[in-house]
């Protein structure tokens, strides 16, 4: 890949995932079920999973850590403009366990997806090789 393709690509990684952590505070609160007495978030899984899905798919498509490394850096650039505290605290996130859920939780995905081991494929036999 030439320089100017790797810094594109970087750049709209990062683009990429600003767009998504920026939509995804917004909609993290949302969609709350009841499932008897305890009540699932679907809006916060739905946007871990989607958290997930565009870091592990950099990273598998790349084959490489800078790519999801700039995804991830765009998320939480995204998410943290709108969790920042103004003169009467945060208008989009709530001091309440949904709320830290989606501050930590973006965050460790992106260290445990970016540093997962790569997996080498190797084949159990090689090739055999002919000799004349």
């Amino acid at each position: 890949m030439t320089a100017l393709a790797r810094g594109f690509t970087l750049v709209l990684a990062f683009a990429t995932g600003a767009a998504m952590g920026f939509v995804l505070t917004f909609t993290h609160r949302q969609y709350l079920v009841e499932i008897g007495s305890a009540t699932l978030p679907l809006g916060l899984v739905g946007g871990l999973a989607i958290v997930a899905a565009l870091l592990a798919g950099m990273r598998l498509a790349f084959g490489e850590r800078l790519t999801p490394i700039a995804a991830a850096a765009g998320l939480l650039v995204g998410a943290g403009i709108l969790v920042l505290p103004g003169n009467s605290g945060s208008l989009y996130l709530e001091s309440d366990p949904l709320g830290y859920v989606w501050v930590l939780a973006p965050t460790v995905l992106a260290i445990v997806i970016i540093g997962w081991p790569a997996r080498r494929l190797q084949p159990n036999n090689p090739a055999p090789t002919y000799e004349p």
